[in-house]
């Protein structure tokens, strides 16, 4: 708000549409920014229903669709607003979550009392007391190829649909393993496969007949399970929010980078949303810093790789699992007391991204990690 026209710091949610423009839903109205020209859109100079927006999305027509806390769902054209909410609509809550549309140009909301479908025309809507699904408390919309659904909830599992409006089954810890039964964010991938981000689980997705694989805390290098929002772009590089621990990506190569407060330019460690426009640029949205722009190349990423070596947790215990903030080649690792007593000392071959701690006993220990031309010591207490 101190350097541009944004009428909130807080970023709920955010949309590139067909113009490669911005579209960005904080706690005090909607803004549109179109290269450096930026316009707010609000309770008092426009047909926005309310303030407080939480869901954006962009038909085939690049119609703007929105969600709010208090006034249900708006479809703007650019010039005529429309509002659908409980007094005029069968939309079954004005609090929208999420809003996807589908292949065919259906609109897929989800609410805090349920789960609706809108073709324009009419509505058809999914709660606990008239489906199979769990809870009402519907996250996020993610539609295949074959405009088959899937959908996350909160504290329900994961509720598969046909590419019509069959529900496939719903798929939870206790019937089928699923990593988390909450999960805030749902993209599918060009092979087909949903990925999910998850409140407590980490990141994972489908392989098939529900064949979950996890990426998490205990055997990836990501510093926590607990996620905000994701964006999977068209080259299979993910975007990951942390409440916590701010930007983490995984690119398609397998290699990780991490944004920090501490050593990035990023001025908040809580994401809420993200984008990536057509000129690669991702858009970052904060809880109470404002939004902001990372445009990434080869420079970025290798400066990326060229941080310094971070790892973690820290304390960590015995016998337990290290990892690095970075994947580590051919490293030499030794342990040393405060004293300065050598109790562990071994040469690695191939690429490291995590280490098993020896059987120590509790106390301060000097790990000296050796790779290539570079050495780092750090120190870290063993439980």
């Amino acid at each position: 708000m101190a350097n541009s026209s944004l009428p909130d710091n807080t970023i709920r949610c955010l949309v590139v549409d067909q113009s490669n423009e911005l579209w960005i839903g904080t706690d005090n109205g909607l803004a549109h920014l179109n290269g450096n020209t930026w316009e707010v859109f609000n309770e008092s100079n426009s047909g926005l229903s309310d303030n407080y927006v939480r869901a954006l999305a962009v038909d085939e027509n690049n119609d703007l669709w929105i969600g709010t806390t208090l006034g249900g769902v708006q479809k703007f054209d650019g010039t005529t607003w429309i509002n659908f909410n409980t007094s005029n609509s069968d939309i079954p809550d004005n609090f929208i979550r999420t809003i996807s549309i589908d292949l065919n140009g259906g609109k897929w909301i989800g609410t805090v009392e349920g789960l609706t479908y809108f073709n324009d025309t009419s509505w058809v809507t999914w709660t606990i007391a008239n489906s199979v699904i769990l809870t009402n408390n519907i996250t996020s919309i993610g539609i295949g190829a074959q405009n088959e659904k899937y959908i996350g909830t909160i504290n329900g599992g994961l509720i598969y649909m046909d590419s019509d409006t069959t529900i496939l089954g719903v798929y939870y810890i206790l019937n089928s393993g699923v990593p988390d039964n909450s999960v805030v964010k749902v993209q599918v991938d060009e092979l087909g496969k949903p990925w999910y981000a998850a409140c407590a689980g980490g990141l994972f997705t489908d392989t098939g007949n529900q064949t979950w694989m996890t990426f998490n805390y205990a055997n990836s290098p990501m510093p926590t399970n607990s996620l905000t929002t994701m964006k999977l772009d068209d080259e299979n590089n993910f975007y990951i929010g942390t409440q916590q621990n701010g930007l983490i990506i995984r690119r398609a190569n397998s290699t990780w980078g991490f944004y920090t407060t501490a050593d990035s330019e990023l001025p908040e460690d809580y994401i809420l949303s993200l984008a990536k426009d057509a000129d690669g640029a991702v858009w970052i949205g904060t809880f109470s810093h404002g939004l902001v722009k990372l445009t990434e190349g080869y420079l970025a990423i290798n400066e990326q790789d060229n941080r310094p070596l971070k790892v973690y947790p820290n304390p960590v215990e015995s016998n337990g699992i290290l990892r690095f903030s970075k994947i580590l080649s051919n490293p030499s690792i030794s342990i040393s007391t405060a004293t300065g007593k050598v109790v562990f000392d071994e040469e690695f071959s191939g690429t490291l991204n995590s280490f098993s701690v020896p059987d120590l006993e509790s106390g301060a220990y000097f790990i000296r990690i050796d790779e290539e031309n570079t050495s780092v010591v750090i120190r870290v207490m063993i439980s």
